[in-house]
């Protein structure tokens, strides 16, 4: 049976640039982000961000380190996308203000093994969002940190401007039994 822990969650009483999860013990085989998030810029087209970060980074790793794969699906049509040496992960699309005030985007982050030094760290996520966007999406995305080092600090962040008042961030620690 699978064990599934808490470790930190953000809730934003007011907007913020980015979120940033620091100290993570390497005492689990796999960490989960839980997010609810929207952002303040009016475009409903940015990208939601990520750096990762171990012991000899400070506190993030901003190099070009970073590869990775997108697909989308929305209404009939599909997208996909790839990239390498990249400075951060660009994961996916995020409810903007110029949406229903209401209305923020689920996603679900996995992070691999993050603790495994013999290995790159690998990510995978889900998103999407449909309420009363003119379009409804589903997109996946994995991603690639281009380092052996255990992950100790994950930032998050929109593409511009800040994350809105609201949005909420919880990291889990994963073990099997």
């Amino acid at each position: 049976m699978a064990i599934i822990e808490a470790i930190a969650t953000t809730y934003l009483e007011a907007d913020a640039a980015s979120v940033t999860f620091s100290s993570i013990p390497a005492t689990y085989e796999h960490l989960q982000l839980r997010m609810t998030t929207r952002c303040t810029t009016a475009s409903e087209l940015q990208y939601f961000n990520m750096q990762l970060g171990g012991v000899s980074d400070s506190p993030v790793d901003t190099g070009t380190n970073y590869s990775l794969h997108t697909m989308m699906g929305y209404g009939s049509a599909t997208t996909a996308a790839a990239s390498t040496g990249q400075t951060n992960m660009w994961l996916w699309r995020l409810a903007g203000a110029s949406l229903n005030a209401t209305e923020y985007d689920p996603a679900i982050i996995d992070f691999l093994d993050y603790a495994n030094t013999n290995k790159n760290t690998t990510v995978m996520g889900l998103a999407g969002y449909g309420f009363t966007h003119s379009t409804s999406y589903v997109k996946f995305a994995s991603g690639l940190w281009d380092d052996t080092e255990a992950v100790t600090t994950i930032k998050v962040f929109p593409q511009a401007d800040s994350w809105t008042r609201g949005s909420e961030f919880t990291l889990y620690g994963l073990n099997s039994s």
